[in-house]
Parts: structure tokens; C-alpha cells; sequence
């Protein structure tokens, strides 16, 4: 069942704020952002404006349906315990392993064999 939210701020405010947070996740789990800083930016943008519709930094990926068992809000589960780990970087990219190149792990793996 969809509900709707009322905006909680405005849309300056949470992109000011989901700046500063997308820097404490990287801080705080000894990422990087991916090395594309249009996907980075991209990402913000989507994650402050679901701030902005939804009140909450919901994966800006996904298609927000209010059901706690699906939604992502970042930085979501799945990315810190899957999607890093295996990949190098979460479904939407912004956060990557210092290792992470920009090259698919699997690629980059065949490529120095």
C-alpha cells in the first residue's frame, strides 16, 4: 500500500545535507566515491530528492514503495554487506572499495591473469 509523505525540507537543505552524509558514510566504512564523479553527483542528486519527497534517503535505484522489506535507504544493507564486498561498489555506485577502479572486479581480474 503506497502513502504519501509530506516534504520534511526543502530541496537545498536536504542536498546540502546528503552531501555531508554521503562524506560520514565514506569516512566512517573507509570507502571512496566511484571514480566517475557524474555518477557520484547523479547519486546525490536522486538521494536529496527522495529526502526532499519522502523524508528519508531512500536509494535513489529503486522504486520507493513504503515497504520496509524492500525499500533500500542508504547506505542500504544489501551495499555494505554484498554488493561492496563482491563487486567493489553498491548498485548505484557512490560508494566503492579503495580498490575499486571503475572496472567491474571480474574484469579487472581476467585482465591481470
Amino acid at each position: 500500500m503506497a502513502q504519501t509523505e509530506k516534504p520534511k525540507k526543502d530541496l537545498e537543505t536536504c542536498l546540502t545535507e546528503t552531501r555531508a552524509f554521503v562524506e560520514k558514510v565514506v569516512d566512517r566504512f573507509d570507502f571512496k566515491f566511484h571514480p566517475d564523479p557524474e555518477i557520484t553527483e547523479t547519486v546525490i542528486q536522486g538521494l536529496a530528492h527522495n529526502q526532499h519527497k519522502h523524508g528519508r534517503r531512500y536509494c535513489p535505484c529503486f522504486v520507493v514503495q513504503f515497504d520496509k522489506a524492500v525499500d533500500r535507504i542508504c547506505p542500504c544493507k544489501p551495499a555494505l554487506e554484498e554488493e561492496i564486498p563482491r563487486d567493489g561498489h553498491c548498485h548505484c555506485g557512490i560508494f566503492c572499495a579503495q580498490d575499486f577502479t571503475g572496472e567491474p572486479y571480474e574484469a579487472a581480474a581476467a585482465g591481470s591473469a
